[in-house]
């Protein structure tokens, strides 16, 4: 189903003459991590250390590898264009082979005349052929080129979605191909614009409007509980494309300012039971902004994004909500 590149992995390997070899991946691919070590054990002459702890993107590629490994293989993701990475790790963009033909038959009939297009990059090959499918069958289809954060035309991660937002204002709907909810979420709510998921793993589709609705009166009532936190406890990450420690101390300042108090918490894996020995009435994550979404049961108390924090101490209204997003 997928395409591990093991060819241009190996080569890569050898150049690198590397004799301990880390391999990183996203949890929908380690169940491929075995068969990964002792295919490409049969290719070189390395030992292979496969990284058990998550990872949820280019944002999150190991930056202690070289403790225990001369290089790192990060399948999954495409590397963020605005990330100086180390050039002792290599980024395997892992395609998924699906047959698009009877889904997308499904779906023309829910798509109207203009279509914007985004994905992610497990199907982000695939996008030319959808494309010209489409078109042969009466559809105008727009790809947006994103900010320095995305690699590809097209591509959309959890914390960005500037491919779709470039061209919202020429498309009356989206059409998002790839798996869960967060980002064809994320387009929902930034875009304005009506989203359709298109699952090729489970071979559903979705209509987005509902979940979107839910979500944000969701979110709406997290802020609504944080308004008259007294302490808030603003959480930065160590990892390297998710820490953001100036808007920290703004949004640390802007807490001061209102006559609350606010402390700043560094963190590498966030977790609700990491907080158990802070004092606070609400959270504020500046880390990944899926976190604040998807793990907001988690949490005894409610946790924000920083726009939410805004609207919570009355900085922003309600009516200029957005999602977080991180743009470099």
């Amino acid at each position: 189903m997928y395409d591990f590149k093991l060819d241009g992995v190996a080569k890569w390997i050898a150049e690198k003459g590397a004799r301990v070899v880390a391999l990183q991946m996203p949890e929908g691919l380690k169940v491929y991590a075995q068969s990964l070590v002792a295919e490409l054990e049969s290719r070189t002459n390395a030992t292979f250390l496969v990284i058990a702890d998550p990872c949820y993107g280019a944002c999150d590629a190991s930056t202690t590898f070289s403790s225990h490994a001369d290089v790192l293989v990060h399948f999954g993701h495409a590397e963020i264009p605005a990330i100086q990475y180390s050039d002792r790790i290599l980024f395997v963009e892992v395609g998924a082979d699906v047959d698009y033909r009877d889904l997308l038959s499904e779906v023309l009939p829910m798509l109207k005349e203009k279509v914007g297009l985004v994905t992610t990059v497990q199907h982000i090959g695939d996008v030319p052929g959808i494309k010209a499918w489409l078109e042969g069958n009466g559809r105008v289809v727009f790809i947006g080129r994103g900010d320095e954060r995305v690699r590809h035309e097209g591509q959309v991660l959890g914390c960005n979605i500037s491919a779709a937002a470039a061209v919202a204002g020429s498309v009356d709907q989206f059409l998002f191909v790839g798996s869960g909810d967060f980002h064809p979420l994320a387009v929902s709510i930034e875009t304005k614009k009506p989203v359709i998921a298109l699952d090729p793993m489970t071979k559903q589709i979705r209509e987005m409007s509902d979940l979107t609705e839910r979500i944000l009166r969701q979110r709406h009532g997290a802020i609504a509980r944080a308004a008259g936190a007294k302490r808030f406890l603003i959480l930065v990450a160590t990892k390297l494309g998710q820490s953001r420690m100036d808007l920290a101390l703004r949004l640390r300042q802007m807490a001061i300012e209102k006559g609350r108090k606010a402390d700043l918490v560094l963190m590498d894996e966030f977790s609700p039971d990491s907080l158990i020995p802070f004092e606070a009435d609400a959270y504020v994550s500046t880390a990944c902004p899926r976190l604040a979404i998807d793990d907001f049961m988690r949490y005894p108390k409610p946790i924000l994004t920083p726009i939410e924090m805004e609207i919570a101490l009355g900085e922003r209204k309600w009516s200029d909500y957005q999602l977080d997003s991180i743009s470099v």
